[in-house]
């Protein structure tokens, strides 16, 4: 056997590591980790129940008869809108970046998500929303949002180094 054949070609990493210390120049290409499936679920989620949200938050306003004039109908209305626009913005971004790890944007979209559920279990509970299905149709997408967002917080809590 030559020496300069091996018979096994040399072990290869899907990521290389850099010494400790070593700056790639800048223009340097490095590999992207991986996309998050739970990142695009919560994020895909997140969207479909800020456009559902949104669409019964219209009903609820515009419609004639649209349920009780009350301060607590007013707030679960609120929370529904906030919660829905919110959720549009931070599906959003949690898609875009679904490669990153960390960082505030799960957290963002549970707590939105978090806010449709309230306004959800708030209309269920007052029973006099005007439309008597609709938190019920909204209510199985915040649930899943928020969970999934939950999960996704976790996951990445887990993989960080503790310092």
């Amino acid at each position: 056997m030559h020496p300069e054949y091996p018979s096994q070609p040399p072990a290869q990493t899907p990521y290389p590591q850099a010494p400790a210390g070593y700056y790639p120049p800048p223009g340097y290409w490095q590999p992207k980790p991986p996309s998050s499936a739970l990142r695009i679920a919560a994020g895909v989620l997140a969207l479909i129940a800020s456009v559902v949200g949104i669409m019964m938050a219209g009903i609820f306003l515009f419609a004639r008869h649209g349920g009780a004039s009350t301060p607590f109908n007013g707030w679960m209305n609120f929370f529904l809108i906030a919660g829905s626009i919110g959720c549009l913005v931070t599906g959003i971004v949690i898609m875009a970046k679904q490669r990153k790890r960390g960082g505030s944007t799960p957290w963002l979209v549970t707590s939105f998500s978090g806010l449709v559920v309230i306004a959800c279990l708030g209309f269920m509970i007052g029973r006099n929303s005007g439309l008597p299905g609709a938190p019920i149709m909204i209510l199985p997408f915040a649930l899943a949002t928020l969970v999934l967002a939950s999960l996704v917080v976790v996951k990445d809590k887990q993989g960080q180094i503790p310092r």
